[in-house]
C-alpha cells in the first residue's frame, strides 16, 4: 500500500451558509493528499506531464459523515490499495481530531496528449507497483 498526508486548516471561504466546509471543497484536499503520495514514492506530475502523458480524474466519490468547521485542523490521508495498471485508484480518509469526516475515491487514467487510454510511463509502473510484491 502507497500513502500520502496532507493537513489543512479549514478557511472561512471553504464554509457554506450552513457554517460547514461546502461539499466541492474535499476534493482539493484529497489532491493534496494525493500529491504528497506520489511525491512518497519519487514520482511528480511535472515529469509526467513533460514526457507527454496526463492522468486525469474520471471518478469522484465522496461520502459525507461529519461536517467539518471552520478553523477545524484537518488530516487527509490517500492510500493506493491495488496495482495501478492503466486505471489508479486512490481512497481517502479525511479526520478532525480523530473523528472521520469524509472518506471517498478517484479514479484515474494514464493518458497521452490526445487524450487516449495508455499504459503508465515504465518509472510509474516500476514505482508503483514494487509497493505491491510480484503477482
Amino acid at each position: 500500500m502507497i500513502t500520502g498526508l496532507a493537513k489543512v486548516t479549514v478557511r472561512f471561504a471553504e464554509t457554506d451558509a450552513m457554517g460547514v466546509v461546502y461539499h466541492a471543497n474535499y476534493l482539493p484536499w484529497f489532491e493534496c493528499a494525493r500529491l504528497d503520495l506520489i511525491s512518497n514514492v519519487g514520482l511528480s506530475y511535472e515529469k509526467l506531464i513533460a514526457e507527454g502523458y496526463h492522468l486525469p480524474v474520471v471518478e469522484a466519490h465522496v461520502n459525507y459523515k461529519y461536517p467539518a468547521r471552520f478553523n477545524d485542523s484537518v488530516e487527509i490521508r490517500a492510500a493506493i490499495k491495488e496495482r495501478p495498471t492503466v486505471k489508479m485508484k486512490v481512497e481517502y480518509e479525511a479526520r478532525c481530531d480523530g473523528r472521520l469526516l469524509v472518506s471517498g475515491h478517484t479514479v484515474h487514467v494514464f493518458v497521452d496528449t490526445e487524450g487516449r487510454p495508455v499504459k503508465p510511463p515504465k518509472e510509474w509502473a516500476q514505482k508503483l507497483s514494487k509497493n505491491f510484491g510480484k503477482c
